[in-house]
């Protein structure tokens, strides 16, 4: 049977990683110009959307940049593959840190929701949403308290040097020779309870956090219906676009969550042959923020026009118009002579 801690980490691994966070690095700089140099009319808006991409680029970055890890399954353990790393911080430490980033994404986007919803129900001069406000702010404190919480368990669930060296002992006796790498982390959740607590609280955050994200994204449109002959053809639309674009850019993370309960279900049913592919699956999760960039360019029609004109002007992709086509000579200037008009050619 196939180890569950290969030798080494599998062929272009960490090359794979690096160009996914140089490119990011790049989509995210681009988005970013268009949150705040291309959108004229987003006003307060553009500062939670920056929010959100801000977290989400540092979740991306840490994993694939500046704390890149390969994870052994289901050993439930990996190696960090930055030399020289613990000089800076513990691994517990760096994984504390990547945890409680990767739960602020959720309260950053529910934010945003909340600002679609708001921005909505202002629409209407004669509702009273003061009540509605309170809950609102009471929600999106409550959001932004369990990242902290998580992050404080994910801290208690580090196991001692001895606890880790049993554990794969008895589990996993061909792995040994990794428990003397200072980047070699293992959990035994039978040793320590706060891996099961810490893993049951935020799996039942999700649900609730993405439960509520969907009631106000869904409640926004149907105010937005109920609310439409208030408002003019231009305002409708820019409210519905910006919300199918907060909606699809939300569902990325989806795909990601899904890449961790695969982790889980490998680690679960024990299954040391689907090693060799789900080791893989950092890489994919690593493409996070760029999938966010890509989502929020492609479902904006201004951003996608800005694009496409800023490529054109730097691979010089200028259209010929009207007689210019198929024409060698093109109009410079023009000068008057008695009402006479003289077009000077270009040679």
């Amino acid at each position: 049977m196939t180890a569950p801690c290969p030798e080494a980490p599998p062929d272009g691994f960490l090359l794979t990683l690096h160009l996914i966070g140089g490119i990011s690095l790049l989509m995210n700089l681009l988005t970013m110009y268009m949150i705040w140099f291309e959108s004229p009319g987003m006003h307060g808006y553009r500062y939670c959307l920056t929010y959100v991409q801000i977290v989400s680029f540092l979740v991306e970055f840490i994993m694939a940049v500046v704390i890149p890890i390969h994870i052994f399954l289901p050993m439930k353990g990996g190696i960090t593959l930055r030399e020289g790393f613990r000089t800076i911080m513990s691994n517990q430490m760096a994984l504390t840190i990547w945890i409680f980033l990767l739960c602020l994404v959720l309260p950053a986007s529910i934010t945003c929701f909340i600002y679609r919803h708001n921005a909505a129900s202002q629409i209407n001069e004669n509702s009273n949403s003061s009540t509605k406000y309170s809950h609102k702010t009471l929600a999106m404190i409550l959001n932004h308290i369990f990242p902290f919480l998580t992050a404080f368990g994910t801290w208690q669930c580090q196991n001692t040097t001895e606890q880790k060296y049993e554990y794969v002992r008895q589990n996993y006796p061909q792995c040994l020779f990794w428990v003397a790498n200072d980047n070699f982390e293992a959990y035994d959740y039978h040793e320590n309870p706060w891996i099961i607590r810490t893993v049951g609280a935020g799996i039942g955050f999700l649900v609730v956090s993405s439960a509520h994200g969907a009631f106000l994204g869904v409640h926004t449109m149907i105010v937005l219906q109920r609310l439409r002959s208030h408002m003019s053809v231009q305002t409708y639309q820019m409210h519905r676009t910006a919300l199918i674009s907060l909606a699809m850019q939300m569902v990325c993370p989806c795909v990601f969550i899904f890449v961790v309960y695969f982790y889980a279900l490998v680690a679960w049913i024990d299954d040391v042959e689907l090693q060799v592919y789900i080791s893989r699956c950092p890489c994919i999760m690593s493409t996070h923020s760029l999938l966010l960039c890509t989502v929020m360019i492609m479902s904006n029609k201004n951003y996608r026009q800005v694009l496409k004109d800023k490529l054109s002007k730097l691979f010089r992709l200028s259209r010929p118009i009207g007689s210019q086509i198929g024409s060698e000579v093109e109009p410079s200037m023009m000068r008057t002579f008695n009402n006479v008009v003289v077009v000077a050619p270009v040679s």
